[in-house]
């Protein structure tokens, strides 16, 4: 018989273990019911945000304002969700980005595949028997996930157009659908209540990763997944949640230890993740880590619900040429020399963030600037220079291609859309962002 000591370190083995693979299902528990009735957010329906971002918007960090978005959370535990895609009046990047509840895009719908109008049928896990005859089957292996609309917006002016176009894409229960067709108004469908916690605070996250598997899994995995299985040990399964009650001390005790572990991995694998090329760091993983369960826990505390890279890649600057922080106390230019702009067969863009990673209010209400911004100014030898700064640049010329700073700490997040293999393979290096 394992002694008491044994059993602590087994136990904490495999919380750690547990934690890392679990972190997304326990992020959900605490985020989503958040995010439906504080942020509004749909349930079965897409919650639209009609406006191009200003700095006024809290819904989400790292925002951009090169797309207006509509996003859902998706729940398949009573039936399977219908996505309808519309065919737009003129041509217009947009996609449909779904994902599970361990944040793994599942599928995309448009995006660099182009245009795909049509009605896509999303389904749970324990969904059996055919589908609806047309309908391409996407199937999800988490009982609830997410999915999110962004359709491209070509400046203040686009704007109408765009909404149009937005306002195109509709979801709802497979079952509504049948009975209405798409005429259905927008309701949220079905409530979305947790299952209560009740755990000791030492164990909270315990509490909520064992209710995200009881809310989220499918129950089978209790008895055809070896890991799952194994979690028995320390109170986890997905019929039951988190059964603290009736674990021991002596298994409490690594639970506990645990938990601080699992955030230190979390913290470390995130600070390791990626490479920095001239100031500019970021990783190409987003979308698909959770084969890697320290990535994954990483990836959903710091960034959730990231694309794949052959949609979008973001890299992230907060630092100039010299190492030094970015700050509005100084001037700065980013400048591509003719014909090395970002490579993108969509779009590219240039964001402007305050440390919390929100945008800030400026005087002429621009939060980032690319290739689709008004009156954007090539230099006269081909080549492009961006002006960061705090103040407005005197020379007219400059203005144009201005990106306004905030008076302290900043960091900028340049999007490639569609980027081209130069991209995914690391040979094409964005230039550094150099003190003037």
């Amino acid at each position: 018989m394992a002694s008491v000591f044994e059993r602590e370190e087994n136990a904490y083995t495999l919380a750690v273990q547990a934690g890392l693979w679990g972190y997304p299902l326990a992020h959900r528990v605490e985020s989503w019911p958040q995010a439906l009735q504080v942020k509004g957010l749909g349930h079965n329906y897409f919650h639209r945000f009609e406006h191009l971002k200003t700095a006024q918007d809290r819904f989400v960090v790292t925002p951009n304002n090169l797309t207006i978005d509509a996003y859902t959370l998706t729940d398949t535990r009573f039936g399977p969700v219908v996505f309808s895609v519309p065919q737009f009046r003129e041509p217009r990047w947009s996609i449909v980005q779904i994902g599970d509840a361990f944040d793994d895009v599942v599928h995309n719908i448009g995006g660099i595949k182009g245009p795909q109008p049509g009605i896509y049928l999303l389904v749970g896990p324990d969904f059996q028997g055919p589908a609806p005859a047309g309908m391409p089957v996407i199937r999800m292996r988490t009982t609830c996930g997410f999915a999110a609309v962004r359709v491209q917006v070509r400046g203040q002016h686009d704007l109408p157009a765009a909404v149009e176009a937005l306002r195109g894409f509709r979801v709802l229960p497979l079952r509504t659908f049948l009975e209405t067709g798409l005429s259905g108004s927008g309701e949220n469908y079905e409530p979305f209540d947790l299952p209560p916690l009740s755990a000791p605070e030492e164990l909270a996250f315990f509490d909520r990763l064992g209710t995200g598997m009881r809310f989220l899994l499918p129950t089978h995995l209790d008895t055809t997944d070896t890991f799952v299985q194994a979690l028995a040990t320390i109170g986890l399964s997905v019929a039951h949640g988190f059964d603290w009650q009736d674990l021991d001390e002596s298994v409490r005790a690594g639970l506990i230890r645990a938990s601080a572990t699992i955030e230190q991995i979390t913290d470390e694998r995130w600070t390791s993740l990626g490479h920095t090329v001239n100031g500019w760091r970021g990783n190409l993983s987003g979308g698909r880590c959770s084969y890697d369960f320290a990535l994954n826990a990483a990836n959903t505390k710091y960034q959730v619900g990231t694309e794949l890279a052959e949609e979008v890649v973001y890299l992230n600057c907060s630092i100039d040429s010299d190492g030094q922080p970015l700050d509005g106390e100084h001037t700065y230019r980013l400048h591509f020399e003719p014909g090395a702009t970002p490579p993108v067969t969509g779009m590219w863009n240039l964001a402007m963030y305050a440390p919390d990673m929100l945008f800030v209010a400026n005087d002429i209400d621009r939060f980032s600037i690319g290739d689709t911004t008004d009156g954007l100014r090539p230099d006269p030898d081909g080549s492009l220079t961006i002006h960061l700064r705090h103040t407005a640049p005197e020379d007219p010329a400059e203005q144009a291609n201005w990106l306004p700073a905030p008076a302290g700490p900043f960091n900028t997040t340049m999007r490639f859309y569609a980027p081209l293999p130069t991209v995914l393979d690391g040979s094409y290096r964005l230039p550094p962002i150099c003190k003037t």
